[in-house]
């Protein structure tokens, strides 16, 4: 029997709650890594319409979002296109961008992981962006696992 509790291994920050996929395009929140060893984005994407979304991630000098640019390292991607008849994730080819491609119909989940220590010198923040979506519904929760176990989790919204 394992020890790990997920609430004390990983600190976990809601990235977006859930909303109409045109409303998400940049606005999921900008998380510090300097405390986190990984970070996982996880995006649920509920079916409404055949509105492709385009998922990018984001690198900055601090929560505000000073110095955005796109992240040009790959990274490993897992998805779920029909998460009402299957829970398996399928291994995607890493990358620097994807495509939830809504055309199945279905309800669909998206991993991405980012290794902190790819960041771009002086940068060591992270962000999810969007462009499409439509009316579906997409939430981001970003999982960060810490550089050090303690009582108490560090803030990752503040820098």
């Amino acid at each position: 029997m394992s020890n790990l509790t997920l609430p004390e291994a990983f600190k976990i920050i809601q990235g977006h709650e859930p909303a109409v996929g045109s409303a998400l395009l940049n606005t999921s929140d900008i998380i510090s890594c300097k405390n986190f060893k990984k970070v996982w984005a996880v995006l649920s994407m509920t079916y409404v319409d055949d509105v492709d979304l385009v998922v990018t991630w984001n690198e900055s000098t601090d929560v505000a979002g000073t110095g955005t640019t796109a992240i040009a390292e790959t990274c490993p991607i897992w998805y779920n296109i029909d998460t009402a008849t299957a829970d398996l994730l399928t291994r995607a080819t890493d990358a620097v961008t994807f495509t939830i491609d809504t055309g199945a119909t279905k309800n669909q989940l998206w991993i991405m992981e980012w290794d902190p220590a790819k960041f771009s010198a002086g940068f060591d923040c992270f962000q999810i962006r969007m462009s499409g979506a439509g009316a579906s519904i997409v939430d981001v929760l970003y999982l960060g696992e810490p550089r050090y176990q303690s009582d108490v989790n560090v803030a990752a919204i503040t820098d």
